[in-house]
């Protein structure tokens, strides 16, 4: 992955500057680089670390998948500052330490995966590389997720392809170390 970063970065936003509602957006999280970064966005940010902070919460899709899909886009998306602060979270909601070695080196089909897990990165890669999946990898994904789960999916593989990008094209330094999962 890559982990040289340009001179020139988003400026990290330093919440005892920032204006009051980026103060308490900034306050719901970690305050890491990425959100930080995020935060720069003043008009945006307060409701997106919000909504962030949902996607800590208990959903339907259990946690440690929805941590695999991202860690998943992470590597997919070359993104060296989400993939190492996902194995944080990750470990923390159970992902072992066999998913991660299996989806750091792209084997999606490892036997650490179940059918239902093994559909879904399936899933993820078409919905990055093609915007919807086919007629196949749907039905796969449907046979084993309610809608509802299929769609919180679709929220987090899209809202992991709008961070590695803010973090990879913002050129977000890594922290000093990653930060512990919010919930």
């Amino acid at each position: 992955m890559s982990t040289q970063l340009a001179k020139t970065s988003l400026n990290l936003v330093d919440p005892e500057t920032a204006s009051q509602p980026i103060k308490d957006a900034l306050a719901l999280l970690p305050l890491i680089n990425v959100f930080r970064a995020m935060a720069n966005a003043e008009t945006l940010y307060p409701y997106f670390g919000k909504y962030m902070l949902q996607l800590f919460r208990p959903m339907e899709l259990d946690k440690a998948l929805e941590r695999m899909i991202v860690l998943h886009v992470a590597k997919r998306s070359d993104c060296v500052y989400a993939w190492r602060q996902n194995v944080v979270v990750g470990h923390s909601v159970g992902v072992t330490d066999q998913q991660i070695v299996a989806l750091e080196a792209g084997n999606i089909k490892a036997n650490c995966f179940s059918e239902a897990e093994q559909s879904v990165f399936s899933f993820t890669d078409e919905v990055m590389d093609l915007i919807e999946a086919t007629d196949e990898t749907y039905a796969a994904v449907k046979k084993n997720f309610s809608d509802r789960a299929i769609t919180e999916m679709l929220y987090v593989i899209g809202t992991y392809m709008l961070v590695v990008r803010v973090l990879r094209t913002g050129r977000v330094p890594l922290d000093d170390e990653p930060a512990a999962s919010p919930q």
